[in-house]
């Protein structure tokens, strides 16, 4: 402290003078320790905060336990007795006061000995909140993130062997908490769950408040037999039973991510992204569950990041790598090429040629289909019209997300693309895929209204997969139902799921709508699922999907049918 040669061979008095001019322009509590007779002066602001009776304080070893946070008492102790004995003139350390509130408060407390004119042994220092520069939080009692980071660069530099796991702890509905009850509420939810970790996990083993409702458990007790998976099954259990005996008045649940090995040769950095992919693989798969991180998880998390990055690139570089091939349908009367479907395809210049079933998802979750979605209306819609000089009859089949449903204005960009393009409603159909999304939403329906008043038809695609069911082709009024691939292999395998996909078809054709049979493949194939008597043949048998110039050159100019 640069003041201490002036402080050298004042009286005290004249110290506390100096200090406390010193004091009124400092966020920090100035505090003089006389070793020798265990006096202790303190700032007379720190007498407002903390339970201290007075700014100057006799026998205060006895009132420091009042002050002090109790497990951290004898730590105190044993470094002012080090102090005192001469063992140390510098003293630094990080513990935990309680305020007047009987709250817990994390301290910095640093200071020098020097010697006053009696001989006395005196301890002059300052007193700052460690929540003040964001190390501490006020609200849980617990160290921050920056104090965690701080803890474990010393620890996986110096002994990374030790740490037996890192678990991160998160709240699963507390902005939920917030919006409806407060953000009282949701601090005593922090606290509430702060406790509940720190008894549970015990002594020696670090806990540390992330941001928001995020809490990370650090275990470097090499004889514990505590398996982390076993903490959080208490946790959770401690949880049930606090909501339980406030009668469910405030309901939560957490999730947890677990690292418990790989920490050699490892940054902190690292591992808070370790953590933190698992923790939001909990809540992925459901919440309320604790998941182990996953190497061969988080590349393929790491390499979907890269894909996202990549394709965001390409559609701000005008759909750079994009492309719409169209597969072929056929009239199932004399196998007559009446449509197709187009298809996006997306090659990488890092990836190269990336599969519909990895990219598309992507696109959905980053919003992107939205952009993309438009890019191959446009691009159908202007193929399309132009293959209707070959076959008048011709129409396309474009497939629409969810995303693009409930995110975007299909209507007006449906209107527009036939506008700009000059083409028939009538040539244009709509794909409708995750139909479990929609089935109850009335605006999705008044869309699906719109579209049919406006003569565009819609399609019911994976028939027999996933949510699909008859009910459904009243809801969206459906003209056209595709029967997947799957759903044909089971029928070519037994005749139960072949009955049932002759009723289907004789059930869509009672409601005046069409079928569309996917996937077919083979001559024999196409003998046996003939005799369910659909309207429309879809697969490889009669062509893969191709681009544009390809299909035209082999559909729609060559002179023998397909």
């Amino acid at each position: 402290m640069s003041y201490l040669s002036t402080l050298q061979g004042m009286s005290l008095e004249q110290i506390r003078s100096v200090i406390e001019i010193i004091q009124q322009s400092s966020e920090t509590y100035m505090f003089i320790l006389d070793l020798t007779v265990d006096t202790y002066m303190v700032a007379e602001k720190a007498t407002k905060r903390f339970p201290f009776p007075s700014t100057v304080i006799e026998n205060c070893s006895e009132t420091l336990k009042s002050v002090v946070y109790p497990s951290d008492y004898d730590l105190l102790s044993a470094e002012l007795e080090e102090c005192r004995s001469g063992e140390k003139d510098i003293h630094a350390l990080e513990y935990r006061w309680l305020d007047r509130m009987g709250r817990v408060v994390w301290i910095s407390c640093k200071g020098t000995v020097v010697t006053g004119t009696e001989g006395h042994r005196l301890l002059i220092g300052s007193v700052s909140e460690l929540g003040k520069k964001a190390k501490a939080d006020n609200i849980t009692g617990l160290r921050r993130e920056v104090r965690l980071r701080l803890n474990m660069e010393s620890i996986l530099r110096d002994r990374p062997e030790s740490v037996r796991y890192l678990m991160r702890i998160g709240i699963d509905n507390f902005k939920e908490i917030n919006e409806k009850e407060g953000v009282e509420a949701g601090d005593e939810v922090l606290r509430e769950l702060a406790e509940c970790i720190i008894k549970i996990v015990g002594e020696g083993v670090d806990v540390y408040r992330l941001v928001a409702d995020e809490f990370m458990i650090v275990d470097t007790l090499k004889n514990s037999e505590k398996r982390p998976c076993d903490i959080y099954r208490q946790i959770q259990q401690a949880i049930a039973s606090m909501v339980k005996n406030k009668e469910y008045s405030r309901f939560y649940t957490v999730s947890a991510g677990v690292l418990e090995e790989g920490f050699a040769d490892r940054t902190v950095e690292e591992l808070m992204r370790f953590t933190e992919f698992a923790l939001n693989e909990a809540k992925r798969n459901g919440r309320n569950q604790v998941v182990a991180f996953d190497r061969a998880a988080f590349d393929v998390y790491l390499e979907r990041l890269n894909i996202r990055k990549l394709l965001r690139q390409d559609v701000s570089h005008d759909f750079r790598g994009f492309e719409v091939y169209y597969q072929p349908i056929v009239s199932a009367e004399g196998y007559r090429l009446i449509g197709a479907e187009a298809l996006l395809r997306w090659k990488s210049e890092k990836f190269g040629n990336v599969s519909p079933a990895v990219f598309i998802p992507i696109l959905e979750e980053s919003g992107l289909i939205i952009p993309v979605g438009q890019y191959v209306l446009w691009e159908a819609a202007k193929t399309c019209k132009r293959w209707k000089a070959y076959i008048p009859e011709f129409h396309i089949n474009v497939n629409l997300s969810y995303v693009q449903l409930y995110k975007s204005d299909l209507m007006r960009d449906v209107e527009r693309c036939i506008q700009e393009v000059g083409i028939e409603p009538e040539s244009l159909v709509l794909e409708l895929t995750e139909s479990g999304y929609i089935e109850s939403d009335d605006r999705i329906k008044e869309l699906f209204k719109d579209l049919k008043s406006r003569n565009i038809d819609l399609a019911l695609d994976d028939f027999g997969t996933g949510y699909s069911n008859m009910r459904y082709l009243k809801e969206i009024d459906a003209r056209t139902v595709k029967i997947d691939r799957t759903f044909v292999v089971q029928a070519l395998k037994n005749e139960y799921d072949y009955n049932i996909i002759s009723h289907i078809i004789d059930m869509v054709h009672s409601l005046g709508s069409v079928v569309c049979m996917e996937g077919i493949e083979e001559k024999e194939e196409l003998s046996k699922m003939m005799a369910t008597k659909p309207d429309m043949i879809q697969g490889y048998y009669f062509g893969k999907p191709a681009p544009a110039g390809q299909f035209e050159e082999q559909f729609l100019r060559a002179t023998d049918s397909p």
